[in-house]
Order: C-alpha cells, then structure tokens, then sequence
C-alpha cells in the first residue's frame, strides 16, 4: 500500500492536527524573533515521525558548521519565482521548507524524518506553519524597514530644515549687518532704536542716538590702501564695542560713519563721559602696515525724548551735531541741544537733577486747606509739592512737574508725595485734628502704571492713615482716553475705602454720562471759570451746571482758585461744598497747619447771609 493510503488508514491524529494549528497561531502572537525559535523548536518536537528539527531566521540565530551547508543548498535551490508552502527534499530524511520573499531568504524550517510515514500526514501543516513563519518575518523586516526609511527622511528633512535654516539666518544676517565689520546695519539700527524708543516712554528713561565720524579717514584709504582701512574699522569697531553695554548698539551705517544707540540712560551726564571715552578710544594708535596710524573722530549726539521721538528724526539730529563737531575743530562732541535755545538745555539738567532730588530729599510738601461752605470751618488740605532747590531756591510745581510727566519721573514723584502727605495727615490725626483730610494728586502716567493700586494700599498700611482720610484727585481728561480702564481702575481704589476726586472739572470735554459710571466723591471746578465766575456769565453757567450735575449724582462741590469774597459770595449762592484759594489760606509748610486749622474759616463771611 502506498503512502497516502496508509496515511488515511491510519488517520492522522486529531490532538497533533489540534496541537499544529494552535502552533500556527500562536506564532503570530510571539514579538520577539528569538522566542519565536525557541517556542516553534520546542512545540514541534513532539510531532510524530520527527526524529530533530532546527529553525534557522537569518540575521537570528546562526546554525553549526555542519548544519550550515545543509541550510546553504536549502537556501540556493529557490527557483526565480518562489512560492510559500514550498516543501524540498534535501536527502531520504531531511524535509526543508525555506522562507523567502522576493529578492530576500528569512530563513528555513530543517526536518529530520524518523518515520517518514507517521510524518507524512503532518508535512501540509508544518508548510502552513513555515508559510506563517515566513509571513510573519517578512512583515517584521517591512515594519523594520519601513521605520528605518522613516528615520531617514526624518534626518534628511531634519537636515534640509538646518541647512534652510542656517541659510535664512545666513541671509537676514547678511541684510542686517555691515560684512567688513560684523556690525548692525543702518536697517537693523532703526529696528532697535524704534525698540529702545518705546521701550524709553514705557520705562521713563533716555536715549541717546551717537553719530561717530573718522577724521579724514579718505586719505587714510588713498594712503594705505583699502585693506588697511577695513583693517581701522574692524579695529575701531572693536573699542567701540568695548565701551558700551550689551544692552546698546554699535551700527556701521558708512564708509567710516559708526552710530552708538545708547539706550536706557538714567541721566545725561553719564552719556557725556562715555563719548569722551568713546573718542580717547579712537584716537589710540592702530598699528596698520608697519606703522601706527592714528585718526580722530567727531562726535554728535541727541537725546530722547527732548530731541525728538522718532528714530529717524533722531539720527538726523545726531548727524547735524555731528556735522558741527568737524566744523568746531574736530575730535570732539556736541549735543544737538546745545544748537537750541536755552531753556531747552535748562530743562534738561532740570530733569537731571530731579532725578536726584527725589531720593536726596529736596522736596517738600505744602498744604493749602480746604473750607467747608456750610459750616465755615476748615475740613482737610490739598498736598502741594515744592523742590527746594539747592541752587534755584523754591521751585513750584510748574517749574518741574511737566518734566517729571514728560519723563515718567511722575510715577517715583508721586509715591513720594502720597507716601509724606499719608504719613503727615496721621500725624495731624494724633495732634487732635480730628477728621481732617489730606487730598493728593494722581497724575495720568501713574493711573497707567498697574501698581498704583498696590501702591497706595502699600501706604495707607505703612502709615497707618485711616482710607476715608486720604482723597484721590485725578483730573478729568487722564480718564477720558480709555473709560473702561479708568472705571475699572477708580472702582479698585474706591475699594481700597479711600475718596476720589475729578480735578479741573469741565476743561476735558468729558462725556456726562460717562462720568456718571465714575465712582467719584467729589468734582473741583477747575479755577479758570472760578476766576471768571463774577465777570463771565459763561463761566458762571459752567458752575452752575457741575453743581447741579454733582448734586444728582450724589457728589460734593469744590471750588479751586477762590481769590475774592465776590467769588466766594457767588460759590455759596450756588450751592458749592467746599472753597479753596488764596482768599481762604495760601499753601503753607505742615507744621502751620494746625493752627489754621482751629482757626475761623472766612472772617470776613457773614454766616447768615446769602
């Protein structure tokens, strides 16, 4: 009987056929190509007719010497087109059954037939299990390949992402810098300046904008040649760096014109030094060809804000001072203030020196107190600054306070003043003036400063001063530019428990209803109607209205500027709460505050007239 007869007399038997498929399957499950071996090797050790098995995965596991030559002719039989399941047989008792995808051997599956016959059911199953083997490894090596050729388009799209990259710096450099020197351009110089510029009026400091020349630098070129002039410029450009801070420029924005941003300057003395550096470093000889060249330069510069506030403007003024160095002898420095009139030059050594008169002590506080019209009594005062000048004697607020809102010295200022005028009400408080009131004024600039909140919180807890003592004026127009901010921000300090005043009321063409959102206490009707009250009916009718307009809303009245009975007169007919003016008391240091304070208010007032 042949062997498939014999095969289905004898049967194969149903827990070896169970026992391969569950094999096939499991293959599939199997992650790892050495368990694989493992597992397959020992699972299908049992089947009958296999006298030894071997499972040879290429690049796996590498067989001995002797079993080598076997896979060799296993692996060198594969016809052109291969096809799975593809069982070969290498001799009487060697089953071969070789895995391959095209172009590529996997590997083989060896059998070592003890009984050919009890084998001879099971061969269709194990070439099923070959054919998943191979299928398996063949998708493996795909996933393999395929996150290989990932990862070498990721380098490569890395690397053209560099190379791009590096090229887009190398081009943006290329336009924004001076290539003999490596210094900023004049493109790259106007960004920054624009930068420093608003970074100057958020911050309150000055910028100074240095136009730098070389003396005859012509005939050095002509002399020497054009290599040693790059030479002087490189070398030029490198003290100049030298001399400034990282946080300032240094532009080549010409053949031998160099421009020095200066940015963040407390005061302008310092930037006067650093240009006479500036030049000192220049003229040191440059050792060029054998020889040591030495050229001058000449220095012009300007200042923002008090010489403009653009960037262009501003060069162009640094270059016409520069302009008249070379025309006062060269190898010096000039201001472009210093082509100005006078005052200008005054005002900026002004601002100079308040700079350091507001840490040195030199201001002062005077208090101008205020008058309760209906009981004729005196109810709080208004806290006025004056600068006790060391060498101007007593400036009043006009003098100074529209350098200091100019220069962002207004914020620091006017700490100052709450935190004195806080400390002194309490101190009145103590001396038995029970009551009274101190009103500080609250410029524009400090109501966009985000601490201002914090920082009168801060002082009414420092100073101990009770909040319904402390009155905030704030003039009409620093809230008309941005409502909603203003409410949001008079709502805060109004929780903080102090009182909110509207100083100048009726000079900011506010908008009534707008004003009828503020939480304010009181309005002060700003002095130039005060002062036409009796002569402009106009003016009158202005009083008229605020009166009016505070009464519906809740608000008390006061009058600033009242110089005369007739306006005082006046005032009290219309209803007005308070007055305050030379008629009544002028400003006057603290420590005579008590005693005006226990005074009569207005002597010469009849109580019971109109």
């Amino acid at each position: 009987m042949d062997i498939q007869a014999s095969a289905d007399a004898n049967g194969p038997s149903a827990a070896v056929l169970g026992r391969l498929l569950v094999i096939q399957q499991a293959v599939d499950a199997i992650p790892d190509d050495i368990r694989m071996v493992d597992f397959v090797l020992r699972a299908l050790s049992g089947v009958p007719g296999i006298a030894d098995i071997f499972l040879h995965l290429v690049g796996v596991n590498e067989p001995d010497p002797q079993l080598a030559a076997l896979l060799e002719r296993c692996a060198t039989v594969i016809p052109d087109q291969p096809t799975h399941n593809l069982l070969r047989e290498l001799g009487p008792d060697i089953q071969c059954f070789p895995m391959d995808t095209p172009g590529q051997h996997l590997g083989c599956l060896v059998v070592f037939v003890g009984d050919k016959q009890a084998l001879q059911p099971y061969l269709p199953f194990l070439s099923n299990i070959s054919s998943t083997i191979n299928r398996v490894l063949a998708s493996r090596r795909y996933q393999l390949r395929l996150a290989q050729l990932n990862e070498e388009l990721r380098e490569a799209r890395d690397q053209l992402e560099m190379r791009v990259a590096e090229r887009t710096r190398e081009l943006e450099y290329r336009a924004t810098h001076d290539p003999a020197t490596g210094l900023p351009n004049r493109a790259l110089l106007i960004d920054r300046l624009q930068n420093a510029i608003v970074d100057a009026r958020r911050e309150g400091h000055l910028v100074a904008v240095v136009y730098l020349d070389l003396d005859s630098f012509s005939f050095m070129n002509t002399g020497l040649g054009n290599d040693c002039g790059d030479a002087f410029l490189v070398e030029t450009a490198r003290r100049l760096c030298r001399l400034v801070r990282e946080s300032d420029t240094v532009a080549r924005i010409g053949s031998d014109e160099f421009v020095i941003l200066l940015a963040g300057l407390e005061n302008i003395e310092r930037s006067s030094a650093r240009l006479s550096a500036m030049l000192a470093a220049v003229r040191e000889p440059v050792a060029l060809d054998g020889k040591q060249v030495v050229v001058t330069a000449s220095i012009g510069a300007c200042v923002y804000p008090l010489d403009g506030a653009e960037a262009e403007l501003l060069l162009r003024r640094a270059n016409t001072a520069m302009h008249r160095a070379k025309a006062s002898g060269k190898d010096n420095v000039q201001f472009y203030a210093s082509t100005r009139d006078a005052p200008v030059a005054e005002r900026m050594e002004l601002e100079t020196e308040l700079r350091h008169a507001i840490g040195a002590g030199e201001l002062t506080i005077h208090y101008q107190l205020k008058l309760d019209v209906a009981a004729n009594r005196y109810v709080g005062a208004e806290a006025l600054v004056r600068w006790a000048h060391p060498k101007r004697g007593l400036l009043p607020p006009g003098r100074f306070i529209p350098i200091a809102e100019d220069s962002a010295l207004i914020v620091a200022l006017g700490e100052y003043v709450l935190r004195r005028a806080c400390l002194q009400a309490r101190l009145w408080q103590e001396a038995g003036l029970e009551g009274m009131t101190v009103a500080v004024n609250v410029a524009a600039r400090q109501l966009r400063d985000e601490r201002i909140v914090e920082t009168v919180r801060q002082v009414l807890r420092d100073t101990a001063l009770a909040p319904e003592l402390l009155e905030l004026e704030i003039t009409e127009s620093s809230i008309m530019h941005d409502l909603a901010h203003a409410s949001e921000l008079l709502h805060k300090l109004k929780g903080l428990g102090v009182k909110i005043s509207i100083d100048d009321f009726g000079t900011g063409y506010s908008s009534l209803s707008a004003l009828r959102n503020f939480p304010a206490d009181k309005l002060k009707i700003d002095r130039s109607f005060v002062h036409e009250i009796e002569t402009v009916p106009s003016a009158a009718a202005v009083a008229l209205a605020v009166i009016s307009f505070a009464r519906t809303l809740g608000m008390r009245v006061n009058a600033e500027g009242v110089e005369t009975l007739g306006q005082a007169q006046c005032l009290k007919k219309h209803g007005c709460d308070e007055l305050q003016g030379f008629l009544l008391a002028r400003p006057v240091p603290p420590e005579q505050v008590p005693a005006l304070f226990r005074q009569p208010g207005l002597a010469e007032w009849n109580p019971a007239g109109p």
